[in-house]
């Protein structure tokens, strides 16, 4: 039989036979995707029908109204219109309120936009629309953007597709590198650049932008609460525990509580991947060089040390150890990459 991937659609030729009722999960040698597969249901044995003798009727019975209804031919639902592929730009976020923001402010400019939110949403429409530029969160969920961008830049009808990569820098002096040198992207911006920070991108493809006097002016997307400058970041207040909560006359019921402690534990994960996400983009060569041996905490020794100072500003200790939350996503992003162990 054969196996497709779900993500860049490689297709591989499978022992049924070796397959157990429950299947067998393989991994993608292209792009590391790893998907379940299954045996085919056998096909039914045929069921031979003996006609019979019907018997004789003087008259054929009336139709009812709702037989008649159902004869009258109804018309296909319109077709999704075509998207003009050449104003087509796919945004890729995350957040599902400040992604619905920027693809808003593209809108404006008079650019056709798609919004999804997170890597393997992204990748199957960067397929199926062939958009012309994409701008992707380094940080998307199931699959980060710069492993997108990767996999864009290999692929022969993907390639001249023109990727816009978004960090969450926090250092802008250290990581600050050209483009090209993360993963083949076209440009490189911080989320507090955009959308105004796209207009040359769109210029030098040559796509015209509704003027200024023509709509509204581009909404403004918001940058994100981890990606702040470290200035803007030293005027924040600082996340209050709950010992320094005003107290309330009653205590708050324990389901309460128990949904704020899994909100700030999401928190803190999502946190995790977006520092380890930017860790991964400027340090590429240390990331491969971990899962080649398997040791993927001592070649990124230094980067987490700094990623969790940066824990430790925006996170609740009480929430737990920065260290086990950023050592937790790096390993599990490294095993996905084919370290051992």
């Amino acid at each position: 039989m054969i196996a497709a991937c779900p993500t860049c659609g490689a297709r591989y030729r499978v022992d049924a036979s070796k397959l157990g009722a429950d299947g067998a999960r393989l991994r993608c040698s292209r792009c590391e995707t790893v998907f379940r597969v299954r045996a085919p249901e056998p096909a039914p044995e045929p069921v031979v029908a003996t006609p019979v003798e019907s018997p004789a009727v003087s008259e054929a019975p009336a139709p009812s109204a709702a037989d008649v209804e159902a004869s009258v031919p109804r018309p296909d639902p319109a077709p999704e219109q075509p998207r003009n592929r050449d104003r087509l730009v796919l945004v890729a976020h995350p957040e599902k309120e400040k992604g619905k923001t920027l693809a808003e402010g593209l809108s404006t400019w008079g650019l056709e936009t798609l919004l999804v939110h997170d890597g393997v949403e992204a990748i199957l429409n960067i397929q199926r629309s062939l958009p012309r530029v994409v701008v992707l969160d380094a940080a998307l969920p199931k699959m980060f953007g710069f492993q997108i961008c990767e996999l864009m830049k290999r692929n022969e009808s993907l390639r001249e597709i023109h990727v816009v990569l978004v960090g969450s820098i926090h250092d802008q002096d250290r990581y600050r590198r050209p483009p090209g040198d993360l993963y083949g992207a076209d440009a490189y911006f911080e989320p507090q650049e955009l959308p105004d920070a796209l207009r040359p991108v769109f210029a030098r493809l040559g796509m015209r932008l509704r003027g200024e006097s023509e709509g509204a002016a581009p909404a403004q997307a918001p940058a994100s609460d981890f990606a702040a400058p470290a200035a803007a970041r030293a005027r924040e207040p600082e996340m209050r525990s709950p010992a320094s909560q005003p107290t309330s006359p009653t205590a708050a019921p324990v389901a309460a509580q128990a949904t704020s402690d899994a909100a700030e534990i999401e928190q803190a994960e999502r946190l995790a991947r977006i520092i380890v996400s930017d860790i991964l983009l400027y340090n590429p060569e240390k990331f491969e060089e971990g899962v080649r041996t398997g040791d993927i905490l001592t070649a990124l020794r230094g980067e987490l040390e700094e990623g969790s100072s940066l824990f430790t500003q925006r996170v609740d200790p009480r929430v737990g150890n920065p260290d086990e939350f950023l050592q937790r996503e790096l390993v599990r992003v490294a095993r996905e990459r084919g370290m051992a162990g």
